[in-house]
């Protein structure tokens, strides 16, 4: 039985399979048969890697060009009508439905299939989708297309999904193409992509910037009445501004009377921040607080002079150590050390 050959006419088709070569045809070309289940899985496979937007393109754009490379095989024949009926002899023959031209116009350009039972139906309902397919609809477009030699297009009108005794598709002249089409979702997924991309840029952004707040110029308590603010990095307006209402802020609660800015995590200065410096002294003095400049190199005390800010009645050390000391000594105490 493996050798042998079958053929058999389905109302004017042909299918003949060579048992010996494994081969099947339709009408003399080289076929395949299905499972639905099978069709099934390979849509929803597609569909599960792709996503639901770019599989539709995918399933419309495959089923167009399928549609333009049945029309190439009938190129050159007149009697559309009479070829639009073997066409849906055709399907019905191969397990694809039945299809029925309800209206046609080559005049006008334009055409109404109903389709029933088609396997795209079948699929659908198997998988209890409640949208009607596009493979098939783009198929007919693209039927239409080599039929009428211009680019055509679809619009589902009924369905049977939505309780219709059929799907129908009105076919009619577009300035929408395939590339085009194909075009447009590489721009949408591109432009997602981006959107995407700047939405992580904002959050991350807003994670630098609430972690730079919080470790930037912390107000730390030495001793009684006396704190100590770390500058570090470069600062701008907002790193400005939230330094000098953190010093405010802590001065004021802790009740303390001196402030020492430590400028040691600093290697070089500009203007700006010499001037957000002097602010800072200036709203601590408002308050009845004293600020001492610390950890003031050689370096940094040349940059200081040359920025032309002044500084004039502002007492600055070497280091933290020795302005806490002084501080101590501001308050009426003294380090003693212990015997």
């Amino acid at each position: 039985m493996g050798n042998s050959s079958y053929e058999i006419k389905v109302n004017k088709n042909e299918f003949r399979w060579k048992g010996e070569e494994g081969e099947l045809t339709f009408d003399g070309a080289p076929a395949l048969l299905f499972w639905d289940s099978a069709i099934e899985l390979f849509l929803n496979t597609i569909e599960e890697i792709s996503g639901s937007d770019v599989s539709k393109t995918v399933y419309e754009v495959t089923g167009f060009r399928m549609g333009q490379l049945v029309s190439s095989y009938y190129e050159g024949r007149t009697d559309v009508a009479e070829l639009l009926e073997e066409y849906a002899e055709i399907y019905k023959s191969a397990g694809w439905g039945v299809f029925e031209i309800h209206e046609y116009s080559y005049e006008e350009k334009k055409a109404v299939v109903r389709i029933r039972n088609s396997w795209e139906h079948r699929i659908f309902k198997l998988a209890d989708k409640n949208e009607a397919g596009v493979l098939l609809p783009s198929h007919w477009a693209g039927i239409f297309s080599g039929l009428f030699r211009q680019d055509m297009w679809y619009k589902m009108v009924k369905s049977q999904l939505e309780g219709h005794d059929y799907d129908e598709i009105e076919i009619f002249p577009s300035t929408l193409t395939i590339s085009q089409n194909i075009h447009e979702l590489a721009r949408k997924k591109e432009s997602e992509s981006i959107i995407e991309l700047e939405k992580k840029v904002e959050e991350r952004t807003q994670e630098l910037s609430t972690l730079v707040q919080e470790l930037s110029s912390p107000v730390i308590p030495v001793l009684k009445d006396i704190l100590v603010i770390p500058l570090i990095g470069k600062y701008n307006d907002e790193r400005l501004r939230n330094m000098i209402e953190k010093a405010l802020v802590e001065l004021t609660r802790l009740k303390a009377r001196y402030l020492l800015i430590d400028l040691t995590g600093i290697k070089q200065v500009d203007p700006y921040t010499i001037h957000g410096i002097q602010k800072l002294i200036q709203s601590i003095r408002l308050i009845g607080g004293q600020c001492f400049l610390v950890g003031v190199s050689a370096e940094l005390s040349i940059q200081i002079l040359h920025s032309h800010v002044k500084l004039e009645g502002i007492k600055s050390f070497s280091s933290l150590q020795q302005g806490v000391e002084y501080s101590i000594q501001q308050n009426g105490y003294e380090l003693v050390k212990k015997k």
